[in-house]
């Protein structure tokens, strides 16, 4: 009986003088946000009030939980903190909205780069300024504070462009479920016809549309876990181009047509851990897609599958390395020649910029050394009251960089040399980046052709 009472004094003495393994969530503070509903910050922390957490996981969940709410690119600044008393914690979460209305004149070039752009504005004597292109974007980002996008285009020149759009992340109860939809439609007097040289040639006629595509897009997004996401898409697609352009190319549409349609079912997922989408550091991300074309009017009826790959990490203090796998695979070595597109548009290499590189399957690898010449330093900036603009940062990164990639195609390829190539880059960059996620990287670099230059981008290279 006495070795009883003295286990259970035991006991009662451990577990009321032995520290707590575990914390127990009591509240979430929320300040900062006049227009974000709290259920859409809530969404994206990794853990709920009333949950217990292992007390040394406490600082990586909030960690996760700021990278989180970066992501959703709602807010300037994000601060999280915590204070706890006994076996609970409570965490603050302060927020910096973004301005979240933008209608704002469009004044923009055509090309698929600034320098292709420059390259042929030069080449006119600088006074073609054609290839420009103006209107008028409506985006309202965050609206009702429900993190919906609504999108009204209308844009003229070179290249027109009319779209109406909406998204939704967050439709159900549960928040799981979202959907994208838009509709679009292209129209150029100047449109481009094949590839020739690695250069895209074009078919103009000043008096009426030479190529007009239509796209409607439709899409269901699923969400359960924060960093995980599967889509559904079934997208829709037509174009109409002029009898000349399609004797020019008899396979811009196939079979010699000047009307082609198809539709496009796909299934992607992502996976998506990094710290900052828009310039990453640290983290990984994961996406694959696998679509199935079915022919309508165009003689389209294939399966292909794209996959990425992408990791960063920190090495110390200031340097960072980052590297990516890319490619793109279908079951057919015959394709449409609008359908053609591997690099040169949204996928390229590092130093091919004047060039496009048409095929059917391809395969791009890119990695990054980098380091932070100035690490990201934050401001006011004077005379202005208003605070989604008032505060600022930015940062400065120095990067070397090396490209790889190889394009396989079976068709188009008598005056194409890139094509079935072994393609490299490598070079060196000043990256400036800002907030409202403004990028401006300034690259030198240096192709397997011998071929060197000074490039002007305004996006992530990844």
């Amino acid at each position: 009986m006495k070795v009883y009472f003295f286990l259970i004094f035991i006991i009662f003495f451990s577990n009321s003088v032995l520290p707590q393994n575990k914390i127990t969530i009591y509240d979430i503070k929320i300040t900062g946000n006049s227009i974000t509903k709290d259920n859409i910050i809530l969404r994206e922390i990794p853990f709920k009030i009333g949950e217990k957490i292992e007390i040394t996981d406490l600082k990586l969940k909030l960690n996760q939980a700021k990278i989180n709410l970066t992501n959703l690119n709602l807010f300037n600044f994000i601060e999280i903190s915590d204070s706890m008393k006994n076996v609970q914690a409570v965490v603050h979460i302060n927020v910096v909205e973004r301005w979240y209305f933008w209608p704002y004149p469009i004044f923009e070039i055509s090309d698929r780069n600034f320098n292709t752009w420059w390259k042929e504005f030069k080449r006119n004597n600088y006074t073609d300024f054609s290839r420009l292109n103006y209107g008028v974007f409506f985006n309202w980002e965050n609206f009702r504070g429900q993190n919906e996008l609504i999108q009204f285009k209308v844009r003229k020149g070179f290249k027109e462009h009319y779209l109406i759009g909406y998204n939704k992340p967050q439709l159900n109860i549960n928040e799981h479920i979202g959907i994208n939809l838009f509709s679009q439609i292209f129209r150029r007097k100047k449109t481009f016809y094949t590839t020739s040289h690695d250069t895209l040639l074009y078919y103009t006629d000043k008096n009426k549309y030479t190529s007009i595509d239509y796209e409607t897009h439709a899409e269901i997004l699923f969400r359960k876990k924060i960093n995980y996401i599967h889509k559904l898409k079934i997208a829709y697609f037509l174009s109409k181009i002029s009898k000349q352009i399609a004797i020019l190319n008899p396979n811009y549409l196939a079979n010699e047509s000047e009307i082609g349609s198809f539709i496009k079912f796909s299934y992607e997922f992502e996976k998506n851990f990094l710290d900052y989408n828009i310039y990453p550091l640290e983290g990984h991300f994961l996406q694959f897609e696998c679509a199935k074309y079915l022919q309508l009017k165009s003689p389209v009826n294939y399966f292909e599958i794209v996959g990425k790959i992408e990791k960063h990490h920190k090495i110390q203090r200031r340097m960072f390395f980052g590297s990516s796998i890319k490619g793109k695979w279908n079951n057919v070595n015959s394709i449409a020649y609008f359908a053609q597109k591997a690099l040169g548009f949204d996928d390229y290499i590092r130093g091919y910029e004047y060039y496009v590189i048409d095929g059917q399957k391809f395969w791009l690898s890119k990695s990054i050394f980098k380091f932070a010449l100035i690490e990201k330093n934050t401001f006011l900036i004077p005379k202005i009251k208003m605070k989604q603009f008032k505060k600022t940062h930015y940062s400065i990164f120095l990067t070397l960089f090396s490209d790889m990639g190889y394009v396989v195609n079976k068709q188009n390829i008598n005056t194409n040399l890139l094509p079935n190539s072994f393609l490299w880059s490598q070079g060196i960059s000043i990256d400036y980046l800002t907030y409202y996620d403004k990028l401006l990287r300034i690259e030198f670099s240096r192709n397997h052709l011998g071929e060197k230059g000074l490039f002007l981008h305004f996006s992530n290279p990844f």
